[in-house]
């Protein structure tokens, strides 16, 4: 931690009681309560948007996995469809179909 400076800071009596209840739980001064909080304050923030971001990326990522399924989907009925065309074409030919 760097340098300190002093701060008065107006809490109600309800708010004081609560950052020294807190300090004495943890075994903290009610001053290292305070920084910390201030601290997490631009966490929660951070995460907050962070959050936002996850559940944008795991609707993407829901869309892009469905769009692959389709092309697959699509992919394999081609497949098969070539594979049809090509018996048959061999049939007609009286010979045996090529393997893939």
């Amino acid at each position: 931690m760097g340098a300190l400076e002093r701060m008065v800071v107006l809490v109600t009596p309800e708010q004081r009681e609560t950052i020294r209840a807190r300090a004495k739980a943890e075994k903290l001064t009610m001053g290292e309560i305070v920084r910390r909080s201030v601290e997490r304050y631009g966490s929660q923030a951070d995460e907050a948007a962070l959050e936002k971001l996850i559940e944008k990326v795991e609707e993407s990522t829901d869309r892009a996995n469905r769009a692959l399924d389709r092309g697959l989907a699509a992919l394999a009925a081609g497949m098969a469809r070539i594979d049809r065309m090509e018996k048959q074409a061999a049939r007609r030919r009286g010979s045996k179909p090529r393997s893939r």
